[in-house]
């Protein structure tokens, strides 16, 4: 009887060890390839941050020099003798007359 209960234990700890073996390697090939696509999207990531670093720097340099120059125009163009003269500059340019009112 003892013998009996020992080969049944024996079978499922036989059947359990098989199991977990089984479990184990599927979960260290999952481990794997996940490994390889978070190594293959840290190099996407890396790519394009190394990207917007570049272009980064290059805006903030192309800012750093068009930005005075926007500011000089813009102080120029709130005057008030060139703020009144724009509507009259640009019929010129368009060569649109002035239209009367009725």
């Amino acid at each position: 009887m003892y013998a009996a209960l020992v080969g049944a234990g024996a079978l499922v700890l036989a059947f359990g060890i098989q199991a977990a073996w089984r479990s184990g390697r599927a979960a260290a090939r999952k481990a794997n390839s996940l490994t390889a696509f978070t190594l293959q999207e840290m190099e996407q990531i890396q790519a394009v941050g190394e990207r917007l670093n570049k272009h980064g720097f290059d805006l903030q340099r192309t800012g750093s020099r068009l930005l005075p120059k926007l500011e000089r125009i813009g102080e120029f163009l709130q005057a008030p003798l060139v703020a009144a003269s724009l509507p009259w500059l640009l019929r010129r340019l368009f060569g649109q007359p002035l239209r009367k009112r009725h």
